[in-house]
């Protein structure tokens, strides 16, 4: 997969009218490598950022709306949402795709290669726009695929709060669950192309997480719930074998997948809690050291 960390790239920011005393909203456009309009919507604190999280949306689910965006700017981040390409969101998708989202029958660009550009370039203009600060990234299935993908090529990026990843063990999911609505498309090529097999199967091998996960290194905050055929537990289990340094949440009693990612986002913004508050408890232990040495001196 033909990935770019870094390309030359040309962006608009524009400032949303949205009257908030603390928050500021942009929309960030950018032109991807294919020449389709790329959207981000950002929530930025006015004062004291300390970081940025960027969120990638689940498959054909709308990212964060300004509301959403802003519950985090109480903790001093700022908060970026991608409008993934020819899907609920506002960007466009030029690139043909007949057999939507995984297969085109004359182009050899997969769809998914180009979604994971238009990421790796929302986190590199996020690095221009906000020098020096961490970085989170957070996603549910399609969203947490990106996370993963993005993190394997970006040291910036600081911790994963991902859920549910998909795109994980394609080929072995596909034939376990072909009735699934999400690879119905797969199955669909596979009838309309019977002598393209090897080139579907190594269209999906290319854009499976399971290639980007084990060279990352940060720090993965995982949610699983068991409840999402598309990402049944044995590809989960799969994929959690290759993380280096992973915390694994488990939701076994929920039932909904929006009450699921309530929950997730509740154990994201403790998280963030807990790591200010340790923060703190250093920068006070290192003034109390600083006093006491500074006590010492003064006694000789």
């Amino acid at each position: 997969m033909n990935l770019e960390k870094n390309r030359k790239l040309v962006y608009k920011e524009n400032i949303i009218d949205i009257p908030h005393p603390f928050v500021q909203y942009k929309k960030i456009i950018f032109e991807g490598t294919d020449n389709s309009q790329i959207e981000v919507d950002l929530a930025i604190p006015k004062s004291n950022i300390k970081g940025v999280i960027v969120d990638f949306p689940e498959f054909k689910v709308k990212n964060k709306d300004y509301l959403n965006l802003t519950k985090y700017s109480m903790l001093g981040y700022a908060l970026a949402s991608l409008h993934i390409r020819g899907q609920a969101g506002n960007s466009e998708n030029k690139t043909p795709c007949s057999h939507f989202p995984f297969l085109d029958s004359s182009s050899s660009t997969p769809y998914f290669n180009l979604v994971f550009q238009d990421a790796l370039d929302t986190i590199s203009i996020i690095e221009k726009l906000f020098p020096n600060k961490e970085i989170l990234v957070t996603g549910l299935g399609q969203g947490a695929a990106i996370s993963i993908v993005c993190s394997s090529y970006c040291n910036s990026i600081k911790e994963l709060f991902i859920l549910d990843c998909s795109l994980c063990d394609i080929k072995n999911t596909y034939i376990k669950n072909k009735k699934n609505p999400f690879f119905k498309n797969i199955y669909k090529f596979k009838s309309d192309f019977s002598d393209k097999i090897d080139y579907l199967y190594s269209t999906l091998n290319s854009i499976d997480i399971l290639n980007f996960s084990n060279s990352i290194t940060q720090k993965v905050h995982y949610g699983l719930s068991y409840l999402d055929p598309k990402t049944p537990i044995e590809t989960q289990l799969k994929l959690l074998d290759t993380l280096q340094n992973v915390e694994v949440q488990h939701y076994l009693f929920l039932d909904y997948k929006k009450i699921f990612q309530h929950q997730f986002d509740d154990y994201i913004l403790e998280r963030i809690l807990k790591n200010k508050s340790m923060l703190l408890s250093k920068k006070r232990k290192r003034i109390l050291l600083h006093l006491n040495e500074f006590s010492l001196l003064k006694r000789f």
